[in-house]
């Protein structure tokens, strides 16, 4: 089945976990059936390797096998995007030429890191990589991470050059986002990584979401999502409100958000739906304790989707 990304890549794209043995490896049975539960939610595409998905810590094995099992699980059903994240351009080269063979759809590119990179140094970057492996590329627009933004006529140029398809945005910027969304070039493709923002950004005309919490409740975000398309407003509404209540899953017992702590609760949420069968973390982060196994187990009930 061929997928044409101009007409399916839209919608809810989990950014999915991946799933470990206690062994801190790839765990294959739990793989396939993560990627089996999202498409069985409603998914419209799954994003691998990302930061949910713990993709600078993969050996290249795992990233390679856990690659393998979700395209022989999604067979073409959704569109598959393979997040290749490191500091240079041709380490990135590298990862997307594998990633194309094996049967990504699309890429999700970060800038690049680690030596400071002007606005200059990222159009360089991602022509090259597009010069050098013939596969669709999302800028992936994660400055916490990375330490640099990519800046609104950074994207532009971009997208209306054909070098990228589209944008995952997890800045935080909702200004900057929004005014993206409302000059985007004509078929550049724009999804929010902001829980919060998914019903206000859809509204002005994103094309979707790839949210974390997504690991957790997949079928709130794909309810938002069908109730947006189809104007009901006041359902939307509703399920933001539910996704706004669900985010305090991620929010420490000291009122802070921490990104392995947020990880380990993806896992350990999957694990309480009968997806996985671990809730291993790569070092240094360790797994949720009991009391907040039961804080999430909580929450989630009181939401709806344990």
């Amino acid at each position: 089945m061929t997928i044409d990304l101009s007409e399916q890549l839209k919608g809810v794209l989990p950014p999915v976990i991946t799933p470990l043995t206690p062994e801190r490896r790839l765990d294959h049975a739990s793989a396939e059936s993560v990627y089996q539960f999202m498409l069985k939610q409603g998914a419209h595409g799954i994003f691998l390797f990302g930061t949910s998905g713990e993709g600078p810590l993969l050996c290249d094995a795992d990233r390679q096998a856990a690659t393998e099992i979700a395209v022989k699980v999604i067979d073409g059903q959704v569109p598959l995007l393979a997040g290749v994240i490191a500091p240079g351009t041709e380490q990135i080269i590298e990862q997307a030429k594998v990633a194309k063979a094996q049967g990504a759809d699309a890429i999700v590119v970060c800038p690049p890191y680690y030596y400071p990179a002007g606005q200059q140094d990222m159009l360089v970057h991602y022509r090259t990589i597009r010069e050098s492996v013939d596969i669709p590329i999302f800028a992936y627009d994660i400055p916490v991470m990375t330490k640099v933004k990519i800046e609104m006529d950074t994207l532009m140029t971009l997208g209306k050059e054909g070098t990228i398809i589209g944008v995952k945005d997890s800045s935080g910027d909702a200004v900057s986002f929004h005014r993206l969304v409302s000059s985007k070039p004509e078929g550049m493709k724009l999804f929010t990584g902001a829980e919060m923002l998914v019903h206000a950004v859809m509204m002005a005309g994103a094309d979707g979401t790839v949210p974390g919490l997504a690991n957790v409740a997949p079928e709130i975000f794909v309810q938002l999502y069908e109730a947006v398309s189809a104007g009901n407003h006041q359902d939307a509404v509703r399920l933001q409100e539910a996704i706004v209540r669900l985010f305090e899953v991620f929010v420490c017992p000291d009122g802070t958000i921490k990104v392995g702590y947020a990880i380990g609760v993806m896992k350990t949420a999957l694990r309480l739906r009968g997806v996985i069968e671990h809730d291993t973390l790569f070092h240094p982060f360790p797994a949720c304790t009991p009391e907040l196994i039961e804080r999430t187990r909580g929450i989630m009930e009181e939401v709806g989707c344990l």
